[in-house]
């Protein structure tokens, strides 16, 4: 039962963090790190997700109304958690900055890693999160989602545009209920 209780709380930061740096996020609609940070700006606006959120992005001055911060150790305050969706090639330099700021979680939407022969960049990462010990979610995945605090990470957007104007649903999001899907496949995650 110890055990249990350490392991929930340990995976508390991915579910329920009370602050979160998004690494990557962008003003074009497009990129990924655009929609995940709009997933989580809407979700605080609309009462859901409770935690601060702070997007990172050194080209940009600011992501949908929020100011942007070139680096994770220019955030203000304690960080939690650090969602990255960045260039494999930057990700253990984020990872160096996450580990010096004290961040709890991180989870690597980013591909590149082993997954493409790169192991080298991964073992990287590895050392970097064991030595500060920072659980690590990904790389090369779909992130987390939950209705119920309104962390979500899918970056396929939930809803689209077409060239007629309509707006149609794209990705529909779960409803709130009792039913949790731990699932190493996003095709299977999100279908």
């Amino acid at each position: 039962e110890k055990l249990m209780g350490s392991s929930v709380k340990q995976m508390h930061s991915f579910f329920s963090p009370g602050s979160v740096a998004i690494v990557g996020a962008s003003r074009k609609s497009n990129k990924a790190g655009h929609v995940i940070f709009k997933n989580f700006a809407e979700n605080k606006r609309r009462g859901v997700f409770s935690g601060e959120i702070y997007p990172v992005n050194p080209f940009e001055n600011s992501v949908l109304g929020h100011k942007t911060y070139s680096s994770v150790k220019e955030v203000p305050g304690e960080l939690e958690l650090v969602v990255i969706v960045i260039p494999a090639k930057h990700v253990v330099d984020v990872m160096k900055d996450a580990a010096s700021k004290g961040v709890e979680a991180a989870v690597i939407i980013s591909s590149g890693f082993s997954e493409i022969g790169n192991d080298e960049l991964e073992n990287q990462i590895e050392a970097i999160a064991k030595e500060a010990e920072i659980r690590v979610l990904g790389p090369n995945c779909l992130g987390v989602f939950d209705s119920r605090t309104g962390v979500d990470m899918l970056f396929l957007p939930e809803t689209r545009i077409l060239t007629t104007g309509d707006v149609v649903v794209a990705t529909p999001r779960p409803m709130r209920g009792d039913v949790a899907i731990v699932t190493q496949s996003g095709a299977f995650g999100v279908a």
